[in-house]
């Protein structure tokens, strides 16, 4: 943490300030002292001191690589913003909260996360920034949750993380996540769309902005290319064997679908696998809802019947940027298109 009480009750912040060692400092969060650590290897910055806990976890270990992050951010913003305020306190409701960089003339705060935390804790300070009216940007760690294999003519192929399904956004039908590079300085934009049937594996636009380039608002552009990649019989042949090679017994939810719906593993209809984009936003395997609806399908139920039983069965990943409205019209674009391409054969 680079903000800290003095004795007086005064702020000290030590990027601007020259800090003395020996003084006394104080946790402007729970007021539990701090230690002042002037490093060489390591941003100066105050820390609790051992055995001594703080009720806000991010006050708690913050790595040299979240220091550096915040110091990059507070240093760009100060030279372009007339009033920006480095882990600003701020009350929702009965609840404080600290954003990492806040831009008071913007309205605007960053987070950035390195760390993972679960779902609920990232809901939890979204929404208080909501109650705050305040608008939120969250950066993500790229250097830690997302791995490049391949990059050349603007487009990557990426594996990401599950913390980064936490972040997913969808609009005007695409799908695409953001953060920070630390390494290089610079945000990353990634528009993305499935390859294949790897999980959290995407083919992806890759759009950049050096920090020393950045201006809000974020000017990101979406392509209107379509990258999905054809899913062959073989893909979902070997899908199924990697699935089934530890478990084949009736509990095996695979087995058991495919087994009621009267389908030979070795014989799967090719309309079961058809992509889309949307694909990335469900945890529920394409070939696993796809067959429902086919099953489904023969038995004659009608579009209102099967789309009343897949709402509750296609499970979405849990991101801060779905509410349940815009999950209950991904699911819906899903099964209508694919109820289509069934009527057809």
């Amino acid at each position: 943490m680079y903000i800290a009480l003095d004795s007086k009750g005064n702020i000290v912040n030590v990027l601007e300030l020259s800090v003395e060692k020996g003084q006394e400092y104080f946790c402007p969060h729970c007021k539990k002292s701090l230690l002042y650590k002037k490093g060489r290897k390591i941003q100066s910055h105050f820390a609790h001191k051992k055995k001594l806990s703080c009720s806000y976890n991010s006050y708690k270990s913050e790595s040299k690589e979240h220091l550096l992050t915040k110091k990059d951010f507070y240093d760009h913003f100060k030279r372009i913003y007339s009033d920006v305020k480095l882990e600003y306190i701020f009350k929702a409701d009965d609840n404080l909260q600290i954003a990492d960089i806040y831009l008071v003339d913007k309205n605007i705060a960053f987070e950035y996360q390195r760390s993972i935390i679960s779902s609920s804790q990232i809901k939890e300070r979204t929404i208080g920034y909501e109650k705050a009216g305040i608008k939120l940007i969250w950066l993500i760690d790229l250097n830690k949750f997302v791995k490049e294999f391949k990059f050349y003519n603007n487009i990557a192929y990426i594996r990401y993380a599950a913390f980064v399904e936490n972040f997913l956004n969808y609009h005007k039908g695409c799908v695409f996540f953001y953060g920070y590079d630390l390494e290089n300085k610079q945000l990353v934009f990634y528009q993305i769309w499935p390859n294949r049937l790897k999980k959290r594996h995407a083919v992806a636009i890759k759009q950049v902005c050096k920090l020393e380039n950045f201006r809000l608002p974020l000017n990101f552009k979406f392509s209107k290319k379509n990258l999905i990649s054809k899913i062959d019989r073989s893909h979902i042949e070997n899908y199924l064997y990697v699935q089934l090679k530890f478990d084949k017994t009736v509990k095996n939810k695979v087995l058991s679908l495919f087994y009621n719906s009267r389908i030979a593993l070795n014989d799967i209809p090719e309309i079961i696998g058809i992509p889309s984009v949307e694909d990335l936003l469900v945890k529920t395997p394409i070939f696993m809802w796809q067959t429902k609806v086919y099953k489904m399908y023969k038995e004659n139920r009608t579009y209102v019947e099967i789309l009343k039983y897949m709402y509750t069965y296609m499970e979405l990943v849990d991101s801060i940027y779905l509410s349940d409205k815009i999950k209950a019209k991904i699911i819906e674009k899903l099964v209508k298109k694919y109820y289509i391409e069934l009527v057809k054969i």
